[in-house]
């Protein structure tokens, strides 16, 4: 899989044939090599993945910094402001105008032309096609609207996407406000579900990067979301919390039990974005293990560390697993020891050629449903929810074997007689080492919104005083494009959800 953009293609050309005693010519008025239409077979592929591209690649570095997996190293300066967390308008431009122009774009036209097969196509199977082609992309994006909300706060949603419009587009959309945004995200959830056929013969093959097709699993990766979705208002609206999961349990929802991922290569082009990052900036001095996650891994005995880390290939601590404190490699704190081959790195299979980009795992689909169940907005028994959710994070690495004794452990085992917090810190807390080198923005939204794990530390080299980072700030290119952009806020100003 080719991951970079892929414009629409097809063929537009104009044959003009003179009269018989005239020169027949070819009068060709469009480039054939940048073709006006393209089918949902083509574009569907290019929307999933690009946006594994951006979340495996930018978010995934930005959440290592700030749910504390990973730390700057000494010997290098590319991520020196994510510790410090000085963040600015122009940092985060690319990924917000390559996700509305890239994927959401794209799946907006898959949508469209799924909706229109499905609406006016003669024959059952075609009409199936349509539906199934036009539920998979509003589930994507359901997805890329929540990452962007959820990093930055109000963004542009009910007028987004309509630059080209036949009515003359709105290249100013306004801002809709998180909450507008988080019942959206369920419209587009729902709507999915009325589109789906998980029984018709024609859906999404090869050109499916995530289920190859499957559309019961996408029915239960759109599920799962709404309950992610939900369950993100827990403390802010834990009424529409509340009913919205007890919605899900009324229909008999079903949620993934497989990872939904995207797979990678080791050939050109065809890599993961993070690898490919190392290599093509020569970045592995820079991303060092922070002591954050190193520490509970070591205190936790916990065998998964081999995975999410390599251990100190030189120096004092040659073949153990070697930390920094966060920030610590760049806040003046560092002593004579800065080689970064000292010190652990993320694993190769994290962040090797043909590490996988997940966009959620059947772990964190365990571990939503076990805090709705702490909740008692969800039937089933969370303690057995925990438990999947260790033992499906384990199974992914294959060290199935090794869960039961992790989970026997008094720090690791589910408080099944403590209170409510207590349990629901239990399950943040594992959800947090789960997501280790995979999906790293869902594990710093999980403890803006809950305030887990509680031993995260401000960094040593914080540059806004004793404080955590609470959002992105809206991109340059609507500052300067866009009067409807709302005013700049600081990285410290909370999103709509984050009232811990």
């Amino acid at each position: 899989m080719k991951i970079k953009p892929i414009y629409s293609a097809g063929l537009l050309g104009l044959l003009l044939t003179a009269s018989a005693c005239e020169k027949e010519f070819l009068d060709v008025n469009q480039d054939p090599n940048r073709p006006l239409n393209s089918t949902v077979q083509t574009v569907l592929p290019t929307a999933l993945g690009y946006t594994a591209y951006t979340m495996g690649n930018q978010y995934q570095i930005l959440g290592g910094f700030w749910a504390q997996y990973w730390t700057q190293g000494p010997t290098a300066n590319q991520y020196n402001n994510l510790d410090r967390y000085v963040i600015t308008s122009d940092d985060y431009n690319r990924p917000w105008t390559d996700l509305y122009s890239g994927p959401l774009r794209d799946l907006q036209y898959v949508y469209d032309e799924g909706l229109k097969l499905k609406n006016n196509a003669a024959g059952s199977a075609d009409k199936a096609r349509g539906g199934n082609y036009a539920a998979v992309a509003r589930i994507m994006q359901a997805y890329v609207f929540q990452t962007l909300t959820d990093l930055h706060g109000d963004i542009p949603f009910t007028q987004a996407l309509q630059g080209a419009s036949e009515s003359g587009g709105n290249i100013t959309p306004r801002y809709d406000r998180q909450p507008e945004v988080y019942d959206g995200l369920i419209r587009l959830l729902d709507e999915a579900a009325t589109l789906a056929d998980p029984e018709a013969a024609e859906h999404p093959r090869g050109d499916d990067f995530v289920f190859e097709g499957d559309m019961a699993e996408w029915l239960r990766f759109a599920n799962s979301l709404k309950l992610r979705v939900y369950l993100r208002q827990s403390e802010v609206r834990p009424e529409v919390a509340r009913q919205g999961v007890q919605s899900l349990a009324a229909a008999g929802a079903e949620f993934l039990s497989r990872d939904a991922e995207v797979r990678f290569v080791d050939a050109q082009f065809n890599q993961n974005p993070l690898y490919m990052t190392f290599q093509g900036l020569g970045t592995t001095a820079n991303i060092l293990a922070s002591n954050t996650a190193l520490n509970y891994l070591k205190s936790t005995n916990d065998p998964r560390i081999g995975v999410f880390f390599t251990k100190a290939a030189r120096g004092p601590a040659a073949g153990q697993y070697n930390g920094l404190d966060q920030g610590q490699g760049k806040a003046g704190q560092f002593g004579a020891d800065m080689a970064s081959t000292h010190y652990s790195k993320p694993g190769p299979q994290v962040a090797g050629p043909e590490s996988p980009v997940i966009l959620m795992s059947a772990a964190e689909s365990d571990f939503l449903q076990a805090e709705a169940a702490a909740r008692g907005w969800l039937p089933g028994n969370a303690a057995a929810l925990y438990e999947a959710g260790v033992n499906a994070s384990f199974a992914r690495w294959e060290l199935a074997e090794a869960a039961p004794a992790y989970l026997a452990q008094p720090a690791v085992a589910f408080p099944a007689a403590g209170s409510q917090q207590e349990q629901i810190e239990a399950i943040i807390t594992q959800k947090w080492v789960a997501m280790t080198g995979t999906h790293h923005v869902e594990p710093w939204n999980e403890w803006r919104r809950t305030g887990y794990p509680d031993f995260l530390t401000v960094s040593l080299d914080t540059q806004i005083g004793n404080a955590f980072p609470s959002r992105l700030l809206y991109p340059s290119s609507e500052e300067t494009r866009n009067p409807n952009v709302p005013a700049q806020l600081t990285v410290k100003d909370r999103v709509w959800w984050d009232v811990r």
